[in-house]
């Protein structure tokens, strides 16, 4: 189902980044997905927007996974968002916690494929807790649940456990939060 929301621009840029990624050409992409070269091209210069089926069909024409697709649809609005707001990530807590979204979301676009050491985990765990810490609740969590990596981070569960127990005496809901998103990370983490 296509977003109606969604800006044209943002499309553009994935369906850019797919064929680039690939090193295809217009022609080459257009067979391999069954969309036509004319409406590729069309796409491409911002003119129209591909239905979710074909922005589906060019990414499996280029072995994207479609998650991996809906991770770049995210992080090409936050960067426009923050282009057109001129925005500059140089300047600390400017931008509040956009920056930390902008953070988040280049994060959830990391490499996936080595296998994290228990240091390294640690390490991430405590990155994205810094990124994730002032976001409000509800965003909070849906941005660790649709994060691969920090949905099955053992580490992230630990730090989000000791939070929950420094929460406890101040902010009970705020700990009861935590305490339920660290048990669901850990049963993630166990299913691997």
């Amino acid at each position: 189902m296509e977003r109606e929301e969604e800006d044209p621009e943002v499309l553009r840029l994935v369906v850019l980044f797919l064929r680039e990624s690939v090193r295809m050409t217009q022609t080459q992409l257009s067979t391999a997905a069954g969309v036509s070269q004319t409406q590729l091209s069309l796409i491409e210069l911002g003119k129209t927007k591909p239905s979710e089926d074909a922005l589906r069909r060019l990414a499996a024409a280029t072995d994207m996974s479609w998650p991996l697709v809906a991770r770049l649809r995210q992080f090409y609005a936050a960067l426009l968002k923050a282009k057109s707001r001129k925005v500059h990530l140089d300047e600390p807590r400017a931008t509040g916690a956009f920056a930390d979204s902008l953070a988040v979301q280049a994060y959830l676009l990391e490499d996936e494929v080595r296998v994290p050491s228990e240091a390294d985990l640690e390490a991430e765990a405590q990155r994205f807790w810094q990124n994730v810490a002032g976001l409000p609740r509800e965003r909070r969590r849906r941005v660790i649940q649709l994060s691969p990596r920090a949905s099955r981070n053992p580490a992230l569960a630990r730090q989000l456990r000791l939070e929950s127990e420094k929460a406890a005496a101040s902010d009970p809901a705020e700990a009861k939060d935590l305490a339920e998103l660290a048990a669901w990370i850990s049963e993630q983490a166990e299913r691997g």
